[in-house]
């Protein structure tokens, strides 16, 4: 009898296990050991890089943002120069009327003679500098107010130095101006025309005429400023260079020093040398007052004794400390 072979496709059960009798796995799990909750969320090691790569993203667009702000100002700022730049040298604001006014000593012509405008200045680019220098070459000019009217108008006005002596110069039969800055401005004429009060009349119609030290003493009542008398003569002035003479410096300091009330009572000074500087008042008093220390005690002293003691007429305040004085015998 021949021995039957298994069908194709069924495998032969292996000796020894039966196919129906295995058991089947459980499903129920065994329970692990329970943790405590620690209290904080797990951290996501890729959600945190995604959230500094959102971070960076975010500044880098706070930064560009900036820029693009920082790049347009700049960028309005460079078309606003060149706007003005162009403004500026158009003929829109040139100066084409040019008003040069006078003053006592520096007429309108005088000035137009001085002053170099470049063709073409308009009111931004001209040169209030340049134009002080070119007029600063006459000695009386000080300084220089320009001022610009828009569309077309330049007013130019010299400013003049303050004299403040008048220093006559008998030798030459001169009177020559002291500014304020102890600089000689210039001589002037010693034949003055005046009214019937001394005042100096420059319209050519005064009463009397003065010549000499007289002029001097008007020109100098004229202008506000002090007499200074029996100036050497070796002082040689020079328009626009500082006062070296050591004895008309003392005197100048003798006129900055007072008050502006004893000045009043002041008719001159007389400088012929640093020691012997004297003052002569209105009142026909003289004062000896030598070198220009202790102005303020010289003056206290003067001005006591005029008001304590009648009849004085000569007060030597040299020593302030040790002062004398003469007065006229009483009947």
């Amino acid at each position: 009898m021949a021995t039957p072979k298994p069908s194709t496709g069924t495998k032969a059960p292996r000796p020894g296990r039966t196919l129906g009798a295995s058991k089947p796995r459980s499903l129920t799990s065994v329970p692990a050991t329970a943790k405590k909750p620690s209290g904080k969320k797990s951290v996501n090691p890729l959600s945190s890089l995604g959230a500094m790569v959102n971070k960076t993203s975010d500044a880098a667009s706070v930064v560009t943002g900036k820029g693009k702000i920082v790049g347009g100002v700049l960028a309005v700022l460079a078309v606003l120069v060149v706007v003005a730049i162009v403004v500026i040298n158009s003929g829109l604001f040139t100066a084409t009327d040019i008003q040069i006014q006078g003053s006592e000593h520096v007429t309108k012509h005088d000035a137009i003679q001085l002053i170099d405008l470049p063709e073409g200045t308009s009111l931004f680019n001209v040169d209030p500098d340049q134009i002080t220098e070119d007029l600063k070459q006459n000695p009386w000019v000080s300084g220089v107010d320009v001022q610009r009217q828009f569309p077309h108008t330049l007013i130019i006005t010299p400013m003049e130095r303050k004299v403040i002596a008048i220093a006559y110069i008998s030798s030459d039969d001169l009177a020559w101006a002291i500014g304020d800055d102890d600089t000689w401005i210039a001589p002037l004429s010693t034949s003055v025309e005046v009214d019937d009060q001394g005042n100096v009349i420059t319209t050519g119609q005064g009463s009397n005429t003065l010549t000499g030290i007289d002029a001097a003493l008007a020109l100098a009542k004229h202008y506000g400023a002090v007499l200074l008398t029996d100036v050497s003569a070796d002082v040689a002035p020079v328009s626009g260079q500082a006062v070296s003479s050591k004895a008309v410096k003392a005197g100048l300091d003798y006129v900055r020093g007072f008050s502006s009330e004893f000045l009043g009572q002041v008719k001159d000074i007389s400088t012929p040398s640093v020691e012997a500087i004297s003052a002569n008042l209105n009142n026909g008093i003289e004062v000896s007052l030598g070198d220009s220390d202790d102005i303020v005690k010289k003056e206290r002293v003067v001005t006591k004794l005029l008001s304590q003691v009648e009849g004085v007429t000569y007060i030597n305040v040299r020593s302030p400390g040790n002062y004398t004085f003469r007065n006229a015998p009483t009947s």
